[in-house]
């Protein structure tokens, strides 16, 4: 066979055929998931201890009532809603995901090095002064934050756990 026609990413690990593969095997061990869990009773038509009967003759038993979950699934849809709100202020107070605002080598870009932020007292007015300052020896005033952002799993959680707390609230 002509090796122009051969497929180069076939040999070397990457391309369509490992994604394939890939793709094969994380569909396995999802169904073989789901199978578990269906035997187990988690989908209600199989008797067994997740069916949810069972769970909630469980729950009540270990004193659990309907404020209690109720309470959990607000908490986990604040903590949902909340986190990265929490973690952009620390990252700020403690000069955290910052990089480089002056000008490139070119001019026409910025620097983007990460910063580290010092502080020292000003010899002119005797006041502390906070500096940033890059890699590459720049010295800022200011640098450029770099907030996280949510992303597709933090708003599903933050749907579910809504949902959960409306079904909780208005349907039992």
């Amino acid at each position: 066979m002509n090796e122009q026609h051969m497929n180069p990413g076939m040999y070397t690990g990457s391309g369509q055929p490992r994604n394939r593969l890939y793709n094969f095997g994380l569909t396995m061990v999802v169904m073989g998931a789901s199978f578990i869990l269906y035997y187990l009773g988690l989908f209600g038509t199989v008797d067994g201890p997740l069916t949810p009967a069972n769970m909630g003759a469980a729950l009540s038993g270990l004193g659990v009532t309907q404020r209690h979950v109720i309470m959990a699934l607000l908490s986990i849809l604040i903590g949902a809603l909340s986190w990265n709100w929490v973690f952009n202020l620390t990252s700020v107070f403690i000069g955290a995901r910052m990089t480089c605002k002056a000008a490139g080598k070119d001019g026409d870009g910025v620097c983007g090095a990460t910063v580290k932020r010092t502080r020292h007292l000003s010899k002119r007015s005797g006041q502390t002064v906070v500096e940033y300052v890059c890699p590459h020896g720049h010295r800022r005033p200011e640098a450029h934050f770099h907030p996280v952002k949510k992303g597709p799993i933090s708003n599903t959680a933050c749907l579910a756990c809504l949902a959960f707390v409306l079904i909780a609230v208005f349907c039992v």
